[in-house]
C-alpha cells in the first residue's frame, strides 16, 4: 500500500492527530524548551527557536498535501506565532532595558496588527485572516505573494534573534549586526527621552511628598 494511502496521511476523524497538528505540538515544546535554555545556552536557543519557525512552514505544506487543513490547526499556527514572537520580543525587552520601549513597542504592533486583520476578514466572511481583498497594496502583496510573506517573516525573526545573540559577548566579535546601536540614538528613544524631561518633575514630587510626611524616601517602605 501506497505511504499516502494509508488512513494517518488522509482526512479521517480524529483531529487531534493531524499531521500538521503533531508538528505545531513539537513547535510549542520546542519553543518553550528555548526559552528556558536561553539564559544559559543562547546558540541552543536559537536553534531550537529557528528549528520551530521554519516547522511553521512546514505544517502548512504538509496539510495541503494531505488535505489535513482544520480549525485546530489554523488556531494553533496563529496563536503559536504570536507566542512566539511575543516571548521573543520580551526577552529582548529584559536584554536590552535601556530601550525595552522599542520591543515592547514592536510587540504590540505585532499583536495588534494580527488581531486585527484577523477580525476584518472575519467580519468580511473570509474562511482565513490569509483570503484578503484589501485596498492596500501592501496587505494584498504580503498575504497573496507568499515569497514575499516569507521574506518579510523570515528578515523579521532572524533580525531579533541576531539582536539576542548580538547581546552575547562571545558573538559580538563576528558582526552579527554591522552597525550597533549608539548611545546617542538609544537616548533619542521614547523611554529615555521621557525618563529626561519628566524626571525632574517626579523628583520634585517625591521631594514634596517626603516631606509632606507622605512619603519617606529614605525608609525603604
Amino acid at each position: 500500500m501506497a505511504l499516502t494511502q494509508h488512513w494517518f496521511y488522509t482526512r479521517h476523524g480524529n483531529v487531534w492527530i493531524y499531521i500538521p497538528n503533531l508538528i505545531g505540538y513539537a513547535r510549542i515544546a520546542s519553543t518553550l524548551t528555548a526559552f528556558l535554555l536561553a539564559p544559559q545556552y543562547p546558540s541552543v536557543f536559537v536553534i531550537l527557536y529557528f528549528l520551530g519557525f521554519v516547522a511553521d512552514e512546514t505544517d502548512g505544506r504538509l496539510a495541503r498535501k494531505y488535505k489535513q487543513t482544520s480549525m485546530l490547526g489554523a488556531v494553533l499556527d496563529m496563536v503559536t506565532d504570536r507566542a512566539s514572537t511575543a516571548g521573543l520580543l520580551m526577552l529582548l525587552c529584559k536584554t536590552y532595558p535601556n530601550i525595552f520601549i522599542l520591543f515592547l513597542s514592536l510587540l504590540m504592533l505585532d499583536l495588534f496588527s494580527h488581531w486585527f486583520q484577523m477580525y476584518s476578514t472575519l467580519v468580511a466572511g473570509s474562511a482565513t485572516h490569509k483570503d484578503v481583498h484589501s485596498h492596500s497594496f501592501l496587505v494584498r502583496l504580503y498575504y497573496q505573494r507568499r515569497v514575499f510573506m516569507g521574506f518579510c517573516c523570515v528578515s523579521c525573526e532572524v533580525l531579533y534573534l541576531m539582536c539576542f545573540l548580538h547581546s552575547q559577548p562571545r558573538y559580538q566579535s563576528l558582526g552579527l549586526l554591522p552597525v550597533p546601536l549608539p548611545h546617542q540614538l538609544a537616548r533619542l528613544l521614547p523611554g529615555e527621552l521621557l525618563a529626561e524631561l519628566l524626571g525632574p518633575f517626579f523628583g520634585a514630587l517625591e521631594g514634596q511628598l517626603s516631606a509632606s510626611g507622605l512619603c519617606d524616601v529614605n525608609s525603604g517602605q
